[in-house]
């Protein structure tokens, strides 16, 4: 069943885009928030305490619904499962995104590609997205190799282990981790945002989400480097912890192996595209690479199920 929910969640996502604005999480910002007030005056539930609960509030939620609907009828419980998966899969498709990018760069449509860039990085202000080419397309593709596990390998993971209740787990864990870093569209006041208010907090959420995301995040390099240069990417992996000890980047650890292992595997690190047409096919061969290992991922669901080892 799972896997079926899973094909039907990614033609839904494919196929029907008007979905896109129905699968936002901007309701998080405000639900955190009171929550928060409400913990307030108890110091003792800031920090790991707070967090906990707004995150299991909604999987506890969902999973009465399923066990209610289980009970009721398993068609229920299966398209209550398509409907979690497909919302949190949300909400914007950034390998089609990229793909508009690209076609609006080779048409010279310079407003166009400015527009979707800002759309893509809506946690970016408009003027702090790169004018350079070349750094637009590497930002670009660390965005693809990035978002390819946070919006899609992992939630499918996670969504395989506890159903619906461990994609809306990781969801949350996702969106909280960028509300409180502050790469969100959210409200960036020192009043209002999370990231600067509570460190506590911050801290807490980054630790979630480094600990929910460690085994989906080296599946996801290794279906990367499986589906790349495969001795490129574990050269680039075998040295990985010298360079991780030699950084001050505050970036996630799981997002600079997903992007070290995505651009081993493509070569990039060692022959790096020279102009804009050459940019542009590294774009689109970035997006092959995890077209490729999404395909890999659900293969190998498949004949887990067809082995009798998932549902």
């Amino acid at each position: 069943m799972s896997l079926l929910a899973i094909l039907i969640s990614l033609l839904l996502k494919k196929m029907l885009p008007a979905l896109h604005g129905l699968r936002s999480l901007a309701w998080t910002g405000d639900y955190q928030r009171w929550i928060q007030t409400r913990l307030a005056d108890h110091e003792k539930w800031h920090g790991i305490p707070s967090v906990l609960i707004i995150v299991l509030l909604p999987v506890i939620g969902v999973a009465i619904i399923q066990y209610w609907l289980n009970d009721l009828l398993v068609f229920f419980s299966f398209v209550f499962s398509i409907v979690v998966l497909t919302y949190c899969l949300g909400p914007k498709d950034r390998h089609q995104l990229a793909h508009q990018y690209l076609e609006a760069e080779e048409s010279e449509d310079a407003d166009g590609a400015q527009t979707t860039l800002e759309t893509i990085f809506s946690d970016i202000a408009p003027e702090a997205i790169p004018q350079d080419k070349a750094a637009r397309a590497r930002l670009l593709r660390d965005e693809v190799l990035i978002q390819t596990h946070e919006q899609l390998l992992a939630i499918l993971f996670w969504f395989v282990i506890l159903g619906p209740m461990g994609a809306v787990l990781y969801r949350l864990a996702v969106q909280l981790q960028q509300q409180a870093t502050g790469e969100t569209g959210a409200e960036t006041d020192v009043e209002t945002n999370i990231g600067t208010k509570d460190a506590e907090f911050h801290a807490a959420v980054t630790r979630l989400h480094e600990l929910l995301a460690w085994i989906p995040s080296h599946l996801a390099a290794l279906s990367y480097a499986v589906m790349g240069s495969f001795t490129h990417a574990m050269h680039a992996w075998q040295n990985a912890p010298l360079e991780e000890t030699d950084t001050d980047d505050i970036t996630p650890a799981s997002h600079r192996l997903l992007v070290r292992i995505g651009l081993a595997s493509l070569q990039f690190d060692n022959h790096p595209p020279q102009d804009a047409t050459q940019h542009n096919d590294a774009i689109r061969e970035t997006l092959g690479l995890c077209g490729r290992s999404l395909v890999a991922w659900v293969t190998i669901l498949a004949l887990m199920t067809l082995a009798g080892w998932a549902s």
